[in-house]
């Protein structure tokens, strides 16, 4: 059965770790295409600092040379909070042959128990985790048995370090970042 990995989050901003997420996803046996998800209003978080048309420009710039990825409108389109597992259960509807998997980092896995109906979600879904460095998940982790996780250590980059970085004007974010998406976000003055 061929696989869609549905990869959910406020890209705000898209950095090289999302890609890298996304590349080692995609050598995963039967992996047919990552789909990119930006969210509208995450549930999770209480504020994003662009605004939805600017994240999905910056994504549609990031993912551009990736093959194999799409990007989803189906939470924007939305303009509310939309939960995993309704974007999930929406993707099985449009992929019924195809196994969906959640694409997350190791971080979101230890936060899944605080997921909005997770017994659902863990029951008819399972996850590819990509490490972090500074996240360790122990053997007994609550959710381990539905996970595949990615043999490569994922760079340590956070949007929120990007943030704070770009407000200071520090150079080190260009290598956090696809040059045009970094390119996008000086000349659209975002993050300041």
């Amino acid at each position: 059965m061929n696989k869609i990995a549905v990869f959910g989050g406020s890209f705000d901003p898209v950095h090289k770790a999302h890609a890298e997420m996304a590349k080692e996803t995609l050598k995963i046996h039967g992996i047919e295409k990552i789909i990119f998800v930006p969210a509208y209003i995450p549930p999770h978080k209480t504020k994003q600092f662009a605004n939805i048309d600017d994240r999905i420009a910056m994504l549609r710039l990031a993912v551009n040379n990736i093959e194999k990825t799409e990007i989803s409108f189906f939470e924007a389109e939305k303009q509310e909070a939309v939960y995993s597992y309704q974007t999930l259960d929406y993707f099985r509807t449009l992929y019924p042959d195809s196994e969906i998997l959640m694409l997350i980092g190791s971080d979101s896995l230890r936060d899944l128990h605080t997921w909005k109906n997770i017994d659902y979600l863990v029951s008819n879904y399972r996850f590819i985790v990509a490490k972090r460095p500074d996240v360790v998940i122990g053997k007994n982790e609550k959710y381990a048995g539905r996970c595949i996780f990615l043999d490569v250590p994922i760079q340590n980059i956070s949007s929120t370090q990007i943030r704070k970085l770009l407000e200071k004007n520090d150079e080190m974010v260009k290598d956090m970042l696809d040059k045009n998406v970094y390119e996008y976000i000086k000349k659209r003055g975002l993050y300041k």
